[in-house]
C-alpha cells in the first residue's frame, strides 16, 4: 500500500468498527474528543473533599535514595535450596512467547526466550541475542548483528534465517498471535498496513528490517519479539505449556494454570550462566497469604507487596522492601457507548468526584502518583494536564446538566484479588457521594478477559477497573485509545474514537526526531484528557519485598528479574 492509499485508508475507516482485547496488561494490563465548550478538564477550587469513609490508619511508604522502604537487619540467613520462589498476585495465562496476554506470563517468557534487544531498568535498549544494531539515516532500515554461537534448546541455530522465519510466522494472520501488532498497523477490521516492508537475512549473522516509513517505537516493540526455534515456530501442534523452545537462560519445567510455573536453568545458555537452579512463579492472590509466605520462607520474594504490611515486614527483620517508580497506570475504562457514560459531562463528573490523593494513600500507602495524563510521568512523551481536583458541587452540576441529577446505577468489573476488589470498593464509595450507585463485580481474570473481548455491539461492559504498563507513548495510547483498537482487535474498552487523536498519534510515530514525536504525543494527551474515556486514578510504584538472602533482584520493564541474582545457601 503506497502512502496515498494509506492516508485514504485512514481517512475512510469506519469509526463504528469492531476490534479485540486479550487481557489487559493489566496485568493486565495497556479517543479523544474535541473538547466541548465549557467542559474542559481543569481543576477548580475544591468545595467538598468527598473522601470515602476508609481506614485512615495507613503507614505512608517513604523510600530512601536507593528505593529501600525497609532494609533487613538480619542478613545472615540462608535459603533452604538454591531455588527462588516468586509469589504473584495474578495468574499466568499463556506460555506462548508471541501470544501471551498478561504481564505475568510475559515475565516468565522473558526468562525462557531471547529477543534481539531488551529494555534495562532505565528503559534503555540493551543487547540480547543481537550484539549491536544500526539505523539508516532515513530511520527506515534497522540492521541487527547477531551474536555468534547461540542455539535453541533443541539444537537449532539462532541465526539470521531463524529470525526471518520467526518474523514470517509472526505476521501470518492465520496464527493471529498477539505480538503480531509489533509489525502491523490496524486501520479497521478489514484493513492492515505493514509496519515492516521486509525482513531479510543479509548473511548468517546479519538481519535487516526495512520499514516503509519511520516508526518511533520500533525498538521498544522489538523487545517483545521473542524468538522461537525454527524447528517448531510453524508447528501449530507444539504445546508451549508443556515444553519450551527458546534460547534464554531458563527452560520450562512445569506449567499449571492458576497455580504455578516452574522453570529450570538452561545448562547450555550462551550468556552468563544464571546462579539460581530453579525458579517457581506461584499464584497467591490473597495479600495476607503472600506476606505470610514471605515471613515463613515459603516465598523468596512477593509481588505486589501489600502496602498495609510495612510494619509486618519491618518486624520480621530479614526482609527487604523496595519502592520503584513504574510505568503502570491504574484507571477505570468508561464505556462511552453506554448511557449515561456516553455523555462527556457525566464522565467528567465522575472524575471531579474522585479523590486521587486519598486513593493513593488508602490503596498504596502513598506509593503512587495521582494521574495527570493518560501516561505515567516516567514514560517518554508524557505531557502534564490540569488535574481534576475534587469538586462535588461541580460534579453534581455536570450530572444535572446531563439529565442525571438523581444519579444512576452502573456496574464495575475487575479481578477478584484482594487489592483489585479493594480498589473497586474505593471507587464505589467515592462515586456514591454524587448519587452514583456502583455495583462491584469481582471476577476471575479469565472471565474479565472474555468480557473485555466482546465487540462493540455485544459488550456488556460498563466500567472496568484495570491497569496497563508499557514503556512508550504509542504502546499506551494506541493500545488503549486508538479507534482501530476497540475489542476484539485491541484494548480500547472505552470504545472511544477520535480521528484527530488517531492522526496525531500516527504523526508522532512517523516523526524523525524525539522532539517532534513528543509534540504530537503531547497533542494526543491534550485531546483525550477532557474527554474522560477513563476514570483517572494513579500511577503506582512497583513494591517488592524479598528475603535478605536473595541478592541482585531487579525490576525491569519485562517484570521481576532474578536471572543473575544469587541466593545465600
Amino acid at each position: 500500500m503506497d502512502k496515498e492509499s494509506k492516508n485514504m485508508a485512514r481517512s475512510e475507516h469506519n469509526v463504528t468498527r469492531r476490534g479485540f482485547v486479550g487481557a489487559a496488561a493489566a496485568t493486565a494490563a495497556t479517543v479523544a474528543g474535541l473538547g466541548l465548550a465549557g467542559c474542559g478538564g481543569g481543576g477548580e477550587t475544591t468545595t467538598d473533599s468527598g473522601s470515602a469513609s476508609t481506614d485512615s490508619n495507613v503507614e505512608i511508604i517513604e523510600a530512601d535514595e536507593e528505593g529501600f522502604v525497609v532494609r533487613a537487619e538480619k542478613t545472615d540467613g540462608k535459603a533452604p535450596k538454591n531455588e527462588c520462589i516468586l509469589a504473584f498476585e495474578g495468574e499466568f495465562q499463556e506460555m506462548h512467547p508471541m501470544d501471551w496476554s498478561d504481564g505475568n506470563s510475559g515475565n516468565v517468557v522473558y526468562y525462557i526466550y531471547d529477543s534481539l534487544y531488551d529494555l534495562d531498568e532505565n528503559y534503555e535498549p540493551v543487547p540480547r541475542a543481537a550484539e549491536s544494531y544500526e539505523v539508516s539515516d532515513d530511520a527506515c532500515t534497522y540492521t541487527f548483528h547477531l551474536r555468534e554461537g547461540i542455539t535453541f534448546t533443541d539444537g537449532a541455530a539462532l541465526n539470521a534465517d531463524a529470525v526471518v522465519s520467526n518474523y514470517q510466522a509472526a505476521i501470518d494472520p492465520a496464527n493471529n498471535w498477539r505480538r503480531r501488532r509489533t509489525f502491523i498497523e490496524t486501520i479497521d477490521e478489514t484493513t492492515e498496513i505493514p509496519r515492516v516492508d521486509s525482513c531479510t537475512a543479509v548473511d548468517e549473522l546479519t538481519v535487516q528490517f526495512h520499514l516503509p516509513e519511520p516508526y518511533a517505537p520500533f525498538m521498544n516493540s522489538m523487545t517483545q519479539f521473542y524468538l522461537i526455534s525454527p524447528n517448531v515456530v510453524n508447528d501449530s501442534s507444539f504445546d508451549y505449556s508443556k515444553q519450551s523452545a527458546g534460547s534464554g537462560p531458563y527452560m520450562l519445567e512445569e506449567y499449571a494454570q492458576g497455580d504455578h510455573v516452574s522453570i529450570v536453568r538452561n545448562e547450555d545458555y550462551w550468556g552468563e550462566a544464571p546462579s539460581i537452579d530453579r525458579i517457581d512463579f506461584r499464584v497467591v492472590p490473597e495479600a495476607g497469604s503472600r506476606i505470610a509466605a514471605l515471613q515463613t520462607g515459603e516465598a523468596t520474594a512477593i509481588y505486589p507487596m501489600p502496602t498495609d504490611q510495612v510494619a509486618t515486614v519491618r518486624s520480621a527483620g530479614d526482609i527487604n522492601m523496595i519502592s520503584i517508580p513504574s510505568t503502570t497506570m491504574r484507571y477505570v475504562t468508561l464505556n462511552t457507548n453506554y448511557e449515561p457514560l456516553s455523555d462527556v459531562r457525566v464522565r467528567q463528573a465522575l472524575n471531579y468526584a474522585f479523590d486521587q490523593e486519598e486513593y493513593c494513600r488508602v490503596m498504596y500507602s502513598g506509593a503512587a502518583t495521582p494521574a495527570t495524563s493518560v501516561l505515567p510521568e516516567i514514560v517518554p512523551g508524557y505531557k502534564a494536564q490540569t488535574p481534576y481536583e475534587v469538586d462535588l458541587d461541580k460534579a453534581k452540576s455536570l450530572l444535572e446538566e446531563a439529565g442525571y441529577a438523581d444519579g444512576f446505577e452502573v456496574d464495575i468489573i475487575g479481578d477478584n484479588s484482594t487489592q483489585e476488589t479493594k480498589g473497586m470498593t474505593f471507587v464505589m464509595q467515592q462515586l456514591e457521594n454524587i448519587g452514583v450507585t456502583v455495583n462491584v463485580k469481582p471476577n476471575e481474570a479469565a472471565t474479565n478477559a472474555e468480557l473485555a473481548a466482546a465487540p462493540e455491539d455485544e459488550t456488556t461492559l460498563h466500567m472496568w477497573y484495570v491497569n496497563w504498563s508499557q514503556s512508550d507513548a504509542d504502546g499506551f495510547m494506541r493500545s488503549l485509545l486508538s479507534s482501530a483498537m476497540t475489542p476484539p482487535t485491541g484494548y480500547n474498552t472505552a470504545f472511544w474514537k477520535n480521528e484527530e487523536f488517531d492522526s496525531e498519534l500516527e504523526a508522532g510515530n512517523a516523526a524523525p526526531t524525539e522532539d517532534e514525536q513528543n509534540q504530537h504525543y503531547g497533542t494526543c494527551q491534550d485531546i483525550v484528557w477532557p474527554e474522560c474515556p477513563w476514570l483517572y486514578l494513579a500511577s503506582d510504584n512497583t513494591l517488592l519485598s524479598y528475603k535478605a538472602y536473595l541478592n541482585g533482584i531487579k525490576y525491569v520493564p519485562q517484570g521481576i528479574d532474578v536471572i543473575h541474582a544469587t541466593l545465600n545457601v
